[in-house]
């Protein structure tokens, strides 16, 4: 059997070139697979807000005197940031009475952000007394911060009559006709106890 070389190299470079095209064609797919998902974490408020918390949580513990203080004040703001929204959530989802609180809650996270914003310069100022001047004024700026949100959220709590009121009340409501339909067909229920 006669092999002709020009053949041969012919079926190689083909091979060649549709194996590059693959190569080619997986990694396009795989960069922008990558880059999708880059993509998504980055704009992800979720991941971002946890992978803060965990640098936070570790610079709570390890880090200087001023710079726990710092980590710790930002750690509480950031807790009271989100059960501030999720209160607000769940009186909206459950149809309890809200009034005007959705705009304070979105003018108590703004001015969470700034304060979140001053905590970040200060825990990235070099000079140590003026970082601890700045732990201390933003100390009183974070609690007040969180007793305001504290408000907002008793008073979404107590507007409603507390979570679930309304359910047990129908849920009583229910209960009271069942037992009720149950009084009155007793006496059928004990003449005739096979046909239930």
């Amino acid at each position: 059997m006669q092999v002709d070389a020009s053949a041969v190299v012919e079926t190689l470079g083909q091979v060649l070139l549709v194996g590059g095209l693959v190569a080619a064609a997986v990694a396009t797919a795989v960069g922008l697979a990558l880059w999708y998902v880059v993509r998504r974490v980055r704009r992800s408020r979720r991941l971002r807000r946890g992978l803060d918390r965990s640098r936070l949580t570790v610079r709570s513990v390890a880090s200087d005197d001023a710079g726990r203080r710092l980590a710790r004040l930002h750690l509480e703001l950031n807790r009271s940031l989100d059960a501030t929204q999720r209160s607000i959530g769940a009186a909206t989802s459950s149809h309890r009475p809200v009034g005007n609180m959705p705009s304070i809650a979105a003018n108590l996270v703004r001015a969470g952000e700034q304060l979140e914003e001053e905590l970040r310069l200060a825990e990235l100022e070099p000079d140590k007394a003026l970082r601890e001047t700045w732990a201390a004024w933003l100390e009183g700026q974070v609690a007040e911060h969180a007793r305001l949100s504290t408000d907002l959220r008793r008073s979404l709590l107590t507007a409603g009559g507390g979570p679930g009121v309304n359910h047990l009340d129908r849920a009583s409501q229910h209960l009271a006709v069942e037992i009720e339909a149950l009084s009155a067909w007793d006496p059928t229920y004990r003449k005739h106890p096979h046909s239930a």
